[in-house]
């Protein structure tokens, strides 16, 4: 950040801490109207409005309901900086002046404060260049959909790799709040930061009839028992115990009444990995165990469905990155983050583009932190 014709990072901090309010009325705005997957217009139109003040031309629809813009600088790399903008569905509780206003919509997972952050680095970068100190060009993507795919099974980010959007970017960077850390923390690491996150559906299929008389069916509720002890085998058993993956069926579904045994029972569930060659192998062992059925009279339909790809930060991206944050915040308050198995979005331009994915510690230390145990981890995931 220091050198030649560039700020500091206390003059850096001084610029930020003057639009401190801007910052927060953009955030409390967003969150007060959150606007769920590809419909979110009106944050579009608010983001739109502060990037054309700015002086900065944009190009909007990007990826159906995201914004581009970019920031003219120097001759020098041109950097990518992304932020998501959809929030999810769920009813707020909080009671503060700036709760949803939208019934059961809510920004819980900190894509309110994500975007705001980025028309605040918008703000100061804008300010960079005017003054001549800027040396290269900034991309602002702000994306759409994180939380969820389309109708064509696509996300925003996958939308806005497919659009260009990433075409010509030397390196892209993002963020996600961690209230896991204390205000004034990060955490990164290079290489595999985030898992892959692929969905199943396995329909255990079988003959019904009367709970009575059960030797005239083919029971699918306990040929399921069987299929389930299999799954949870797959990990403890069948994968490299150097090696992270999660298999967790978390839906089973089968039977109308107490005295009926059903024709199938049909169970859905969540695969993370971090390598293809985990994913590959925990997909094909899924399908195995699956099979247990078929020895004992029934059959299994199993279908997997492809989900984000795992998030894999460049190292020299990330190393210019954790250089950064110590000379802002000093040298103990940026950490290595451990692995996580939530998913993001933002695995798709890190395959487009040299990129790094930051940990933002929010917790305020004052209050208390969620209970041991409590799900680690961002968005989608």
């Amino acid at each position: 950040m220091s050198g030649s014709g560039s700020v500091s990072a206390t003059e850096l901090l001084q610029r930020a801490q003057a639009i401190h309010d801007s910052i927060r009325t953009w955030r409390r705005t967003i969150h007060r109207y959150p606007e769920l997957s590809f419909t979110e217009q009106r944050t579009a139109a608010l983001v739109n409005s502060v990037l054309i003040d700015l002086g900065l031309p944009t190009e909007t629809e990007v990826a159906k309901t995201g914004v581009v813009a970019h920031i003219r600088g120097g001759d020098g790399p041109t950097v990518a900086l992304r932020a998501d903008m959809d929030a999810l569905p769920i009813q707020e509780i909080n009671g503060s002046e700036f709760d949803s206003t939208r019934p059961g919509i809510m920004h819980a997972c900190g894509h309110d404060a994500h975007t705001a952050m980025l028309l605040g680095a918008a703000t100061l970068l804008k300010q960079l260049a005017d003054e001549g100190k800027l040396p290269g060009v900034v991309r602002l993507l702000f994306q759409p959909s994180e939380e969820a795919q389309d109708e064509e099974g696509k996300s925003g980010g996958m939308r806005m790799v497919e659009e260009g959007a990433l075409q010509g970017v030397d390196a892209v960077f993002g963020l996600h709040v961690d209230p896991f850390h204390d205000v004034g923390y990060v955490a990164t690491r290079p290489g595999p930061m985030m898992a892959a996150a692929d969905m199943f559906e396995i329909v255990v299929i079988g003959s019904g009839g009367h709970a009575a008389r059960p030797q005239n069916t083919i029971d699918p509720i306990a040929l399921s028992a069987h299929v389930i002890n299999a799954v949870h085998q797959i990990v403890s058993r069948r994968l490299d115990p150097t090696q992270p993956g999660v298999i967790t069926i978390g839906t089973i579904q089968g039977g109308t009444a107490n005295n009926v045994i059903p024709d199938r029972v049909t169970m859905t569930g969540t695969i993370r990995s971090f390598t293809p060659e985990v994913r590959t192998l925990l997909q094909d062992e899924l399908m195995r165990a699956a099979g247990v059925v078929e020895s004992l009279g029934g059959r299994a339909e199993v279908t997997i469905f492809p989900g984000y790809p795992p998030t894999v930060n460049d190292p020299a991206a990330t190393a210019h990155m954790t250089d950064a944050m110590r000379e802002l915040l000093g040298e103990d308050r940026v950490a290595e983050s451990e692995l996580i198995m939530g998913a993001e979005d933002f695995s798709y331009m890190a395959q487009a583009a040299p990129g790094c994915f930051l940990r933002l510690g929010v917790h305020n230390p004052c209050v208390a932190r969620i209970l041991p145990g409590a799900p680690r981890g961002f968005s989608s995931g």
